[in-house]
């Protein structure tokens, strides 16, 4: 235990690389991720993890992880859990008392508390909204395009409600305001609104880098990597931040002035590329 716990500095990377998926380590059309395939291969020869902070729930990336090969700790539904495998070396910098279940922090709310609030809304305010819990699977399949199975792992959310609105902007905002109340908050996505806890993939970043602080380790610099509004919050968080470019919409708008990388390829060509150069500058 002694020597372990002597070579355990040592072990301390210099980065940690936090992404998001989708149109960033992911093709935003055919959902590749191979381009990226020889820098993820890089990453964990030096013993540098690579964390996904994904709107995706834990049955979705379920697969992933397998392809990827990648035992590390994730982050599921827009901030909402971190994920502890037995398996990442990252877990031992995390003490029981931060974690609240064997396996799993959380930082947002419980489905079951947001069905309740939602729901108790729709029955006194007469708001039209259809959401997950509503639907069968052959719904979530017409308004997504996914598979049966993916569809049903779509469906398998732990900590978020995504929700069709069908009432006027108004009564959004209406609700919104309501939910607030709760300590809920909207994530406005393409075909969803999505209903979640008080949290954010930045939260995350500051969560992982307050497990090095309290354990007396060496604290890590930040890769974070991401695409659109959403992963602004996580971007900012970090020491890098990494914006992969999209050829679907504009580059997000950061409060972070220094250290930010605008990819000039798009998806996980422009991820692989930005990770190359930081890590030729960290590594060599």
């Amino acid at each position: 235990m002694s020597t372990e716990s002597q070579q355990a500095p040592e072990r301390i990377p210099p980065l940690i690389v936090m992404s998001d998926l989708d149109g960033t380590l992911l093709d935003h059309d055919s959902y590749s991720f191979a381009p990226a395939v020889p820098v993820i291969t890089r990453l964990q020869t030096a013993g540098i993890p690579l964390i996904l902070n994904t709107s995706k729930t834990a049955a979705e990336l379920l697969a992933l992880r397998e392809a990827l090969n990648n035992t590390d700790p994730y982050v599921v539904e827009n901030g909402s859990a971190i994920y502890l495998p037995d398996s990442s070396s990252m877990t031992t910098m995390c003490s029981p008392a931060q974690l609240s279940g064997n396996d799993v922090h959380v930082l947002g709310a419980r489905r079951t508390e947001i069905l309740a609030i939602i729901q108790n809304q729709r029955r006194e305010e007469n708001f039209l909204f259809t959401g997950f819990s509503d639907m069968k699977v052959s719904e979530v399949i017409a308004y997504t395009g996914l598979s049966e199975s993916e569809a049903e792992q779509a469906m398998t959310r732990e900590f978020s409600e995504p929700l069709i609105w069908q009432d006027s902007a108004h009564q959004l905002r209406k609700f919104e305001a309501l939910i607030a109340n709760h300590g809920l908050r909207l994530l406005r996505g393409g075909r969803f609104v999505h209903v979640i806890g008080a949290c954010d993939k930045g939260k995350c970043l500051q969560w992982f880098r307050e497990c090095y602080r309290r354990s007396g380790n060496p604290i890590p610099r930040f890769v974070a990597l991401g695409d659109s509004q959403n992963d602004v919050a996580m971007l900012d968080a970090a020491d890098i931040a990494v914006i992969v470019r999209s050829s679907h919409h504009e580059p997000p708008d950061l409060e972070k002035q220094s250290s930010v990388i605008i990819t000039e390829e798009t998806g996980p060509q422009g991820w692989a590329d930005a990770l190359t150069q930081i890590l030729d500058e960290t590594l060599t």
